[in-house]
């Protein structure tokens, strides 16, 4: 069968002024794709404030944010995402993949270390994939039966049954990714995770103090790949000694230590403390688009079942407002009707966005009365413990009252809300988040399994079709038919707007860099 080699040479070192910017913006920053001022002498240790308690340390367990942002430094995958969140790789050096995108060969770098000293081979890789393929519910969705075999010490192979168009973007997902550890670990690993954390990273796992911290250290013989630094991709280096990863659920508590200087950088700065921390001249602010908000119908039952209701709350709500009242200012928010990041430049498309932002309550209340509306009470839930949440559903059920429909905020916990939701009789909307997703198949907010229901065969033929067209460009075209449905016809959500994470960094820090994909503490130091 005749095979076509990927070529990954074109690689490039992006400029400042894309959105991916680097933590530091004096006026000897390096230009991205390099460690600091180009000294790699390795010193004392950085100190990050995480707002999460990891559920684990093992990435083939768990989507949780928390886990990658923490195990990235010490695990790495096959492929990875650059910035341009294009997938490159990491652990492999090329892949071919044949005609019909159904078979994938992976030849692997040679002469990389896990963290136990034993040399990474395909054996490694095949038990690693395979497990991930098991446990991760995306992979599971694109991948089907199919499972990674070996060709020789440093070649494996992926055989799929139909073409996919979205397998290389599914291998580099960032979330729940695909880590690669020693064939011994997997095999001796339980339903509760790998009793060892072993990866190939510059950090190694030492220690986790529950409730307290994560720390890893400098893994002394990493090798790294001779391409310049790209989103989490590239070279990376260690350039302190020791990263602790501080676990502060409390967003006051993280401002406090930044400020003070007892943490080095505060990940999850609240939207409140934007301007406080902004008139600091020793914290720099990295606000970095990474999520969508959007409003959630439910559609498995009560008054949202009904399309032309959810047609109705689409027309009658000011989405401008409700992006100003949840984030305040408008450095951290962009009106976007795109279900994928526009930054994702090979899936981003703006079908459908004539539905977007209409800000019509005439045009609201003709739809409700097609609906049959006579008054009912549309249940609308939130909560206080993401502020950006609850003040997106006040303005929502505001808006909805000036036009004459009733509305009850019923206010819960977020443990209470992921409870609730499953139920369909107990809501009819609520705001939610979601990070942003290397491929459409990946959305939460098209997924039949996730809360109010997305159970239309229109939409799971076209996922379908893009899952296992012979090419991305034909699977775009899908794509742009599956979001022009999505608004003009079926409604699951309303897509309210897309709003940044922010991370504050002091400005000792020197190279640090973070990005749609997340933070990237390799090539990162601390200047004392």
């Amino acid at each position: 069968m005749k095979r076509r080699r990927i070529q990954w040479w074109a690689i490039v070192i992006i400029s400042i002024s894309l959105l991916i910017i680097s933590g530091c913006n004096s006026d000897s920053e390096p230009a991205e794709g390099e460690a600091g001022s180009g000294d790699n002498t390795v010193s004392g240790d950085l100190r990050v404030a995480h707002n999460a308690q990891p559920p684990t340390l093992d990435p083939h367990m768990t989507t949780a944010g928390v886990t990658s942002d923490m195990s990235r430094i010490a695990f790495e995958t096959l492929l990875t995402v650059d910035f341009d969140y294009q997938p490159i790789p990491m652990l492999a050096e090329s892949v071919e993949q044949s005609d019909e995108n159904k078979i994938f060969t992976f030849h692997l770098r040679e002469g990389v270390t896990f963290h136990n000293g034993e040399e990474m081979t395909a054996e490694d890789v095949v038990a690693s994939m395979n497990r991930w393929l098991e446990l991760s519910a995306v992979a599971n969705e694109a991948f089907g039966d199919a499972a990674f075999e070996e060709i020789d010490e440093y070649t494996v192979v992926l055989e799929l049954e139909e073409s996919s168009s979205i397998a290389l973007d599914v291998l580099a997902s960032k979330e729940q990714f695909a880590a690669i550890m020693p064939k011994e670990i997997i095999d001796e690993a339980d339903p509760e995770g790998v009793k060892e954390l072993i990866g190939t990273g510059p950090y190694e796992f030492v220690e986790w103090a529950q409730d307290s911290y994560v720390h890893f250290t400098k893994f002394d013989d990493y090798q790294p790949v001779d391409e310049p630094a790209d989103g989490l991709g590239g070279k990376k280096e260690a350039l302190v000694k020791d990263i602790y990863f501080d676990i502060v659920t409390d967003a006051s508590t993280r401002v406090a230590g930044i400020q003070s200087g007892e943490y080095d950088i505060a990940f999850a700065i609240a939207f409140e403390n934007y301007d406080q921390l902004a008139e600091n001249p020793n914290i720099n602010l990295e606000p970095v688009y990474t999520s969508n908000m959007d409003l959630i119908y439910n559609k498995r039952g009560g008054l949202m079942e009904d399309v032309k209701m959810r047609e109705a709350v689409n027309a009658a709500i000011n989405i401008d407002d409700i992006l100003q009242a949840s984030f305040s200012d408008e450095e951290l928010y962009l009106s976007d009707s795109g279900y994928m990041s526009k930054d994702i430049r090979h899936w981003a498309s703006d079908a459908g966005s004539e539905m977007y932002n209409q800000n019509d309550p005439e045009t609201a209340k003709q739809l409700f009365d097609e609906a049959g509306y006579d008054g009912e009470e549309i249940i609308i839930m939130t909560t206080r413990d993401y502020e950006h949440y609850y003040n997106a559903s006040v303005v929502i059920s505001e808006q909805l009252e000036q036009i004459g429909i009733n509305t009850s905020l019923e206010v819960y916990d977020w443990p209470t809300i992921v409870d609730r939701r499953e139920d369909p009789e107990a809501w009819d909307l609520f705001v939610n988040a979601f990070p942003f997703k290397s491929d459409p198949t990946q959305l939460l907010q098209i997924n039949p399994d996730f809360a109010g229901g997305v159970e239309d065969p229109t939409v799971r033929e076209l996922l379908g079709k893009i899952r296992t067209s012979p090419s991305q460009e034909e699977a775009k075209v899908y794509w742009d038919e599956l979001q022009e449905y999505a608004w003009t016809e079926f409604l699951p959500i309303t897509k309210l707007g897309t709003f940044s994470s922010i991370y504050a960094i002091s400005e000792n820090v020197e190279g640090f860099t973070v990005g749609q994909m997340g933070a990237m503490l390799w090539n990162t130091r601390v200047n004392e």
